[in-house]
C-alpha cells in the first residue's frame, strides 16, 4: 500500500470509530499545563479502536497526568486481536485561526506514531462546519525521531491531496522536550519548532490550506502502533510484553488570531 493509501485508511477508520456528534464551536484563548485532566476542555478516548492500520485500542488508563505534564503510554493488553492499548485525547471545542503550541517528547520505537494535530470531518464537526475532512498535522515516526512529518488536508474526504513533508531535526526529539507550534491563518500554515519556522504552506486558489469558512478544528494528541504491512512508512513494531512506551506533553496553549512568536 502507498503512503497515500495508508493515510486514507487511517482517516476513514478515525472518522467511523470516533462516534462523536456535533459540538459547539469554541473561540477563546486557553492554556493548559496538562498536569491534570480538565474535563471541561478535553475528552479521552476509551473502549474502542480504529481498526486497521492501528494495532491498538484506546483506553483512558493509557493517559496519565502529574506535575510534569501528560503521558500517553503504549502498553500490552490481553486481547489477542489488538494486543496493544494506547491513548488519544481531543478537545471538546473547535478552534479557528491562531497559534496552537505544545511542549512534546515523542516515542522512539519503530512502528509507533506520536502526534499533535488539528482535525475535523464528517463525524467530527462543529455546528457551523461543512462536515468535510480538514486536518493539520505534526507527527513523529518512531523509527527516526531526528525528523518530523508535517502535513495538511483541505476539504478532502477522499484523502487524495495530502502534503507530507519530512523535516530533519538537529536533535533527537525523543530525548528532551521541544516546543512545536502550528500557526494557522487565512494566509496559510506555518510550522515552528522552538520558535523557529521550519515549514510554510501558503494558501492559494489552486491548492488551498484549511479555512475557518469550511470548519474550525479540534485539537488532538495520540500515540498509535502501525500495522506491519505499512512498515515501509513507519517502521516495524516489535511486540515486547515487558515493555511500555510513553510520549510526553506539557504546556499547551492556544492563542486565537495571533501569530506564533518567532
Amino acid at each position: 500500500m502507498t503512503l497515500k493509501g495508508c493515510i486514507r485508511q487511517i482517516m476513514r477508520k478515525m472518522l467511523i470509530g470516533s462516534g462523536i456528534s456535533l459540538q459547539v464551536v469554541s473561540a477563546g484563548e486557553f492554556e493548559d499545563s496538562l498536569q491534570a485532566l480538565e474535563t471541561e476542555k478535553w475528552r479521552v478516548a476509551d473502549g474502542w479502536g480504529n481498526g486497521y492500520p492501528f494495532v491498538n485500542d484506546w483506553d483512558d488508563g493509557a493517559i496519565t497526568f502529574n506535575e510534569q505534564g501528560m503521558a500517553i503510554t503504549l502498553m500490552t493488553q490481553s486481547l489477542p486481536k489488538t494486543p496493544m492499548m494506547s491513548g488519544e485525547i481531543r478537545s471538546h471545542g473547535f478552534y479557528g485561526y491562531g497559534c496552537f503550541e505544545v511542549d512534546m517528547k515523542p516515542i522512539k520505537a519503530p512502528g509507533v506514531v506520536s502526534s499533535f494535530f488539528l482535525f475535523s470531518g464528517p463525524h467530527d464537526k462543529p455546528e457551523d462546519g461543512n462536515g468535510i475532512h480538514n486536518e493539520i498535522d505534526i507527527e513523529f515516526l518512531g523509527s527516526n525521531t531526528n525528523m518530523v512529518q508535517l502535513n495538511f488536508w483541505t476539504d478532502d474526504d477522499a484523502y487524495e491531496n495530502s502534503h507530507e513533508s519530512l523535516v530533519f531535526l538537529p536533535f533527537d526529539a525523543s530525548k528532551s522536550f521541544h516546543r512545536y507550534s502550528i500557526d494557522w491563518s487565512e494566509k496559510g500554515i506555518d510550522w515552528l519548532i522552538d520558535g523557529k519556522l521550519v515549514l510554510r504552506a501558503k494558501n492559494n486558489k489552486s491548492d488551498p490550506t484549511p479555512s475557518v469558512n469550511s470548519s474550525k478544528l479540534r485539537i488532538m494528541k495520540n500515540v498509535w502502533v502501525v500495522d506491519r504491512k505499512l512498515s515501509n512508512w513507519a517502521g516495524k513494531f516489535k511486540l515486547d510484553k515487558k515493555k511500555t512506551y510513553s510520549a510526553y506533553y506539557k504546556n499547551f496553549k492556544y492563542t486565537p488570531n495571533k501569530k506564533c512568536s518567532l
